[in-house]
């Protein structure tokens, strides 16, 4: 240890510095807490990466070089193993007390050339941030009987000069101080750490993932480590195994570093050798392939490339040991190329190549007998084949555009890994095998049978006329619908696919072609239309029009509102019935209006007859019965009272008339003139 003259140092406050923050005893200070984990790093090297933070930060306070920090600590706790260091958080030696705090250890001191052991008293720290902080505290304020006494420690240009001006200024009484301090920098590589900023030599955009696998001895923080201004955001640990997203790249003289996001924020700046990076695919693209998986020694199978963002395992390679597969896509990392595969049309994952042995041919996965009509549409990169592709033994029969265009009849249909494949022929002879993308299939027709329906072109856009219904054998383009766009036509036979009903079009009596139902505003269809002859009166005219003829039947046009004709009394001519509803044509004055809906009507009885009778009789039926001004339901007529006050009454019959609806008597009672009531109320009439 170390013998000086007796100290009274004032301690005037505590280190407090942006990246580092005094903690309790019971609880190491971020640095502490954060390299105290690097397992992997020596003893020696763990106490540097401990106090090396706090050397620095004093450094830029104080101006105490950090290699000289890191030498006297290293000296004098013994890399942190004394016992003063233990119990008094104290790294340099520093005797008295502090803040009143201190523990009594024997020490050797070196007194007139030999050593010899002595009790002092020792400052405790609750940390090492305080010991850090009281030593850097000594050279600046300097000793009772001379402020400057360590001036030349601070003002010393390097570690050489600085640790030679320690053993001058009498900082310890060992001749060989100066001496062992520069070895140890040396030997440590400490001054290193007297250089407390770094500058970006590269910086620029990147576009990645990483997991976050090594935060001992880690931190995120708001600038690449060590580039002035830089702020401590958090440890490292707070990510532990964590994806990240990367989105810009740092280079300075320390490392890479890389600045990252999480849930779409900014969170800062990491070491690169805390992460693992995710690979980016260089490819990935179809390569079709019937394989077998030979190779599970080490392999697993994955969601995406290994290594790939967001991939998650599967499964063991070893759970497909010798299975036939399919190869549906290929990709290539910086890691190796990768195959994704599946087993009966199911897409199992990803696997590594080397994982597989691929077949030279594809076998057939199943075949069946059809027979479809179809065209030879597409014919660019396929050829006919002996056999469907990658079969062992096929031979090249000819190009697929020898029959572009061509109508085929499909009889074979193989799938294998690559596809499917049918067997084709022209004109009642085999050719060969083609691809099932190459051809456009016809629809088959359900049904074709005849029908006489009107209809109105009423919507052409992306419609056409065909020579047979859309999509069926034989189909042709005829010309588009644009060309008959708001024609009345006849139709003249119906057809159905699976695609949809097609309607053949006459115009004039000529046949167009087909065309597709939707294309079409369909015209009502007259089933009767017959005189009929009634009084009436129009009672209902919201949401009603009249019309030339009824309505929505071919050639029907608007002749106007029915509002104007509101509670006219009007002769109905004629009763039509569609497939919609009933209308009445309908005269006013004598003059023939249009056509209206049923609904619009209150329609009266014609009077067949009306006739003098004398008669008597007594009203016997008055349940549903009432007596009117008029027969009921003719023109005019009035409800007059019930029936049932008349109940058992004699009454004298003075006319008789007859509608079509039934007969009715005119009757008085005592001399009075009652009303008309249905014949059925009476009885015993003479």
């Amino acid at each position: 240890m170390r013998k000086r003259k007796t100290l009274n140092i004032a301690v005037t406050g505590l280190l407090l510095t942006s990246s580092f923050t005094v903690v309790s005893s019971a609880s190491p200070i971020l640095g502490e807490r954060v390299y105290a984990e690097t397992q992997a790093l020596s003893a020696n090297q763990v106490f540097i990466n401990t106090l090396a933070p706090l050397a620095q930060a004093s450094q830029e306070r104080y101006g105490v070089l950090s290699s000289i920090t890191l030498a006297q600590g290293i000296l004098e706790s013994g890399w942190g193993k004394s016992e003063l260091t233990k119990k008094g958080n104290n790294l340099f030696g520093m005797k008295g007390r502090y803040n009143g705090n201190y523990v009594t250890m024997p020490t050797l001191e070196y007194v007139n050339g030999k050593w010899i052991t002595i009790n002092a008293e020792f400052r405790k720290y609750a940390n090492w941030q305080e010991s850090v902080h009281d030593h850097s505290l000594l050279f600046v304020n300097g000793v009772s009987w001379d402020k400057d006494h360590y001036k030349k420690v601070l003002d010393a240009p390097n570690y050489k000069v600085a640790a030679q001006e320690l053993q001058n200024a009498g900082y310890a009484t060992d001749p060989g101080y100066a001496s062992k301090l520069i070895n140890i920098v040396e030997t440590y590589n400490l001054q290193q750490y007297d250089e407390l900023y770094d500058s970006v030599s590269s910086e620029s955009a990147v576009s990645g993932y990483a997991k976050v696998t090594t935060v001992s001895g880690n931190a995120v923080w708001s600038l690449p480590y060590k580039v002035k201004g830089t702020k401590l955001v958090g440890p490292a640990s707070n990510y532990t195994n964590q994806d990240i997203q990367l989105v810009r790249k740092a280079t300075t003289k320390r490392g890479t570093y890389y600045q990252f996001k999480q849930n779409g924020k900014v969170v800062g700046w990491i070491d690169q050798k805390a992460l693992t990076l995710y690979d980016t695919e260089e490819y990935n693209k179809g390569f079709v392939a019937r394989a077998a998986i030979t190779t599970t020694a080490g392999h697993t199978v994955w969601t995406k490339p290994y290594n790939v963002y967001g991939r998650t395992q599967v499964g063991a390679a070893a759970n497909y040991q010798k299975q036939e597969v399919k190869i549906e896509r290929e990709a290539k990392t910086a890691r190796g190329i990768y195959y994704q595969f599946s087993i009966n049309e199911k897409v199992i994952g990803w696997l590594d190549k080397r994982a597989f042995t691929v077949y030279e041919y594809d076998s057939v996965v199943n075949e069946q007998k059809v027979s479809v009509d179809a065209q030879v549409a597409e014919t660019d990169g396929h050829a006919v084949w002996s056999n469907a592709y990658k079969l062992q033994g096929i031979t090249r029969v000819n190009a697929a555009s020898s029959y572009a265009n061509k109508d085929v009849k499909l009889d074979y249909k193989r799938k294998t890994q690559h596809g499917s494949y049918y067997r084709f022929a022209v004109s009642g002879k085999t050719v060969g095998w083609l691809d099932e993308k190459a051809f456009k299939m016809y629809d088959t027709v359900e049904y074709n049978k005849a029908v006489n329906l009107d209809a109105k072109i009423t919507k052409p856009t992306s419609n056409a006329f065909w020579s047979a219904p859309y999509y069926s054998s034989g189909s042709k383009w005829v010309t588009s619908a644009s060309t008959y766009a708001n024609r009345d036509v006849k139709l003249i036979r119906e057809a159905k696919t699976k695609r949809g009903t097609y309607y053949q079009v006459q115009i004039d009596g000529k046949i167009i072609g087909w065309l597709d139902k939707r294309a079409f505003k369909f015209y009502n269809q007259l089933s009767s239309n017959v005189v009929y002859s009634y009084p009436a009166i129009i009672t209902t005219t919201a949401g009603h029009a009249i019309w030339s003829a009824p309505y929505e039947i071919v050639g029907t046009t608007l002749v106007g509102q029915a509002a104007p004709y509101h509670n006219k009394q009007v002769q109905l001519l004629r009763k039509a019935v569609t497939d919609r509803s009933t209308y009445y044509q309908f005269s006013v004055n004598g003059k023939t209006t249009g056509w209206l809906d049923t609904r619009a009507f209150d329609v009266y009885d014609n009077l067949e007859t009306n006739k003098a009778v004398h008669l008597t009789g007594t009203v016997k039926n008055v349940t549903g019965n009432a007596v009117w001004s008029l027969p009921y339901k003719t023109i005019g007529t009035k409800f007059v009272s019930q029936a049932a006050p008349y109940l058992n009454k004699q009454a004298v019959i003075t006319r008789e008339a007859k509608t079509s609806r039934a007969t009715y008597y005119l009757f008085s009672i005592s001399g009075k003139e009652i009303g008309w009531l249905d014949k059925r109320a009476f009885a015993n009439i003479k």
